[in-house]
């Protein structure tokens, strides 16, 4: 799995929808949303081997970044994936 803060993902993917994830999650067939509850701070990424290999790679043809191979420290609040209903929250909401 690979996450950005979820303003870089909005500025490269386009936003829209719950978390601003439809545009990474029609360039990718899905989408998982982090949430740190302390600091508000949300992540948006992908999982699999290939799309985290794009989703890096096009992050970076787009702006400067720093990559760390660390998770944030966020809980997933949602995610959805292709052929399953549109991004299912994880929090009992909604």
């Amino acid at each position: 799995m690979s996450v950005a803060p979820q303003q870089q993902v909005v500025a490269v993917y386009g936003g829209g929808g719950t978390f601003e994830a439809d545009g990474l999650s029609q360039a990718f067939g899905g989408a998982a949303i982090f949430r740190n509850d302390a600091t508000g701070a949300i992540f948006a990424g992908v999982w699999g081997a290939r799309n985290a290999s794009r989703f890096r790679r096009e992050i970076r043809e787009h702006m400067d970044v720093v990559l760390r191979r660390e998770v944030p420290d966020a809980r997933l609040v949602l995610w959805s994936a292709e052929g399953e209903r549109p991004l299912q929250r994880r929090d009992g909401e909604g």
